[in-house]
């Protein structure tokens, strides 16, 4: 089993490394049409190299991206297969925030029907999800910086993975990020 996680854990290859980064440069410089197929496709390589919960969260971005450009079709395919999978590994806390936060930027952008069949089709699983453990109000964790240090993706403190208590690991790319002390 700890071979199996360390496995998980390691970062991006630099082929995946370099799509993730085409594609946040894209997303910073406004062209989410050009960033969507690219973190659609590295979604396709994790989930062809066993790591669902990367594959997730690029089917997130991919989602967000296509909905960004006004691509109905994409974004509700992606949103689909990341709901899916943040499901069925139990990501519970990034299932509510991503449900929550798809289907409001489908709403604003015309997007209603699609919105409509991500409510029908996951909004009772969602609503089901236990409530967000209260913080450890003794954890103190130091600041974040709000983008990995490697491939740019964003960095959320609340949601991070916590390696130690200075020490969180970039979702997307796998690295290890200290916080400032």
């Amino acid at each position: 089993m700890l071979r199996h996680m360390r496995f998980q854990n390691r970062p991006l290859n630099s082929v995946n490394m370099a799509l993730l980064i085409q594609a946040n440069r894209a997303m910073a410089g406004g062209k989410p049409g050009d960033a969507a197929p690219l973190f659609a496709q590295l979604a396709q390589h994790m989930e062809a190299n066993q790591h669902p919960r990367r594959a997730a969260n690029f089917h997130a971005m991919a989602a967000n991206a296509f909905a960004d450009s006004n691509s109905e079709q994409g974004a509700t395919e992606h949103a689909r297969a990341a709901l899916q999978l943040f499901l069925q590994y139990q990501m519970n806390q990034r299932t509510s925030m991503f449900f929550t936060n798809i289907t409001r930027k489908m709403n604003d952008r015309g997007m209603q029907g699609a919105a409509d069949q991500l409510e029908k089709q996951f909004g009772g699983q969602v609503k089901k999800l236990p409530a967000a453990p209260a913080a450890d109000k003794t954890t103190h964790h130091g600041v974040l910086p709000t983008n990995c240090t490697k491939c740019g993706a964003p960095i959320h403190g609340n949601e991070a993975n916590w390696v130690d208590e200075n020490t969180v690991e970039c979702e997307y790319c796998g690295v290890l990020i200290r916080s400032g002390q």
